[in-house]
C-alpha cells in the first residue's frame, strides 16, 4: 500500500477551494470586501501544514516486518553516516545529505514566522521555540510510531536539533517583518 505525498493536496486543496469560493460568493452577494490579511496569512497556515503532514508523515510504504531506528546522539551519528555513505556513493549521498540537513532546517521556519503573526501569544521566543520544538516532537514520534505499521521512517535527535535551529530563523523573519512593517497591533490578539 502506498500513500503518497501528493494525498494530502489532493484532499486539501479542493476542500480549501470549496470553502473559499463559498466565502467569495456570500461576500459578492453581501456586497463585502472578501479577502482580509489575517485570513489570507490563515490560509497560507493552512496550506504550510497539509505541506509538513506531507513532506514528514508520507509516503507511507508499508515494507512488512521493520524494526525502528533512532539516533538520540546529537551530530555524531549523522557526521558518521555522511563519511561512511560519501566514500560508498558520493554523489547521491552529498545531495542526500543536503537536502535532508536543508531539509530540516527550514521545515518550521514558516511555522516559527507565521504562528506569531497569527496569534498573540506566541509573539516571544520562548513561547515560539516551545511550539516548535514539541512539533518537531510529536512529527518524530509520529514517524516512530509508523514504523509499526511498517512504515520505513527513523527517529532522529538531529532532525529536532536542526527543526528547532529552523525555529530560531524563522522567529526573526517575524521579528523582521514585525519591525519592518508595525503591524502588531496591542489590543488585538491576532497581529493582522
Amino acid at each position: 500500500m502506498i500513500i503518497d505525498r501528493i494525498f494530502a493536496f489532493v484532499i486539501g486543496a479542493p476542500i480549501l477551494i470549496i470553502i473559499e469560493s463559498i466565502r467569495y460568493i456570500k461576500a459578492k452577494s453581501l456586497k463585502q470586501k472578501f479577502i482580509n490579511y489575517r485570513e489570507l496569512v490563515l490560509i497560507i497556515f493552512l496550506i504550510y501544514l497539509i505541506g509538513l503532514i506531507s513532506i514528514t508523515l508520507l509516503p507511507f510504504h508499508t515494507f512488512g516486518n521493520l524494526k525502528p531506528r533512532a539516533n538520540i546522539l546529537p551530530i555524531f551519528n549523522t557526521i558518521k553516516d555522511i563519511s561512511l555513505t560519501s566514500s560508498s556513493m558520493p554523489n547521491y549521498m552529498i545531495k542526500f545529505w543536503i537536502v535532508n540537513i536543508l531539509g530540516n532546517l527550514f521545515i518550521l521556519v514558516p511555522l516559527a514566522t507565521i504562528v506569531p503573526i497569527l496569534f498573540k501569544k506566541f509573539r516571544n521566543i520562548k513561547s515560539t521555540l516551545v511550539l516548535c520544538l514539541l512539533v518537531s516532537i510529536l512529527i518524530e514520534f509520529l514517524q516512530y510510531l509508523s514504523v509499526f505499521l511498517g512504515n520505513a521512517r527513523s527517529v532522529d535527535i538531529d532532525d529536532v536539533i536542526l527543526n528547532s535551529l529552523g525555529a530560531l530563523i524563522g522567529f526573526s523573519i517575524f521579528k523582521s517583518i514585525n519591525k519592518k512593517y508595525l503591524i502588531q497591533k496591542k489590543k488585538s490578539n491576532f497581529l493582522i
